[in-house]
């Protein structure tokens, strides 16, 4: 089943498979509906603006420039007509509703297929960047530990920025990693650039995917 799933990777010499979390094993934009929703509720009491019409503009911007975008939180009190000598609060607000976020969370059927078949043969372990207490929130939500043992999951929230990929700074701080196999024999499923460029300096194999579902390359 892995070999007709995944036919980039060299499954005769793997003994370790790791994966991120947010786009990879579940789709990202289910958490972000939730959480994008709770914010533009706070910002609607603030500003002028009905709160289902800014959780779409939002949810619609996340979607056009993803994660990694730094500046959605401002647009988005400049959006809802927020006074300028409060928007820099109001960024403030909405970082801290969205790291003590509480969100529900399921975990799909072909990624809990995937991981039991992984599990069958390999050690699995996890690797995820952003606020340590939300992505441990997203973990139990998505009751990974029946796949992940705590020692195999890293978090680099919980370390510091320096742990964050593409630095292969939190691979010393998982067990399944402190082996004596060779780095080709490493798998990493992601779903981003950052994935692959920390899979590259570590020597991992690497497969890009979307809800475990392999991305075909452009």
């Amino acid at each position: 089943m892995l070999k007709s799933l995944y036919p980039s990777v060299d499954w005769d010499v793997v003994r370790v498979a790791g994966c991120d979390m947010d786009g990879t094993l579940y789709d990202e934009a289910e958490f972000i509906f939730q959480v994008y929703g709770d914010i533009a509720d706070q910002l609607a009491t603030k500003g002028d603006v009905e709160p289902e019409i800014l959780h779409r503009w939002m949810f619609q911007r996340w979607l056009e420039k993803g994660s990694s975008y730094q500046h959605i939180f401002h647009e988005a009190a400049i959006e809802a007509s927020i006074a300028c000598d409060e928007i820099a609060n109001t960024v403030s607000l909405c970082l801290e509703l969205f790291r003590s976020y509480r969100p529900s969370l399921t975990l799909p059927s072909r990624t809990k297929l995937i991981l039991a078949k992984l599990i069958e043969s390999y050690p699995l372990f996890l690797v995820s960047d952003g606020s340590a207490k939300l992505q441990q929130r997203k973990f139990d939500a998505l009751k990974l530990g029946r796949w992940f043992d705590p020692a195999n999951v890293g978090i680099s929230g919980y370390h510091g920025h320096e742990f964050c990929k593409p630095s292969l700074k939190i691979t010393g701080k998982i067990g399944a990693l402190n082996t004596p196999y060779m780095s080709h024999q490493i798998v990493y499923f992601g779903d981003r650039a950052v994935d692959a460029e920390f899979a590259a300096n570590a020597g991992f194999q690497f497969v890009r995917v979307a809800c475990m579902q392999m991305v075909k390359p452009d």
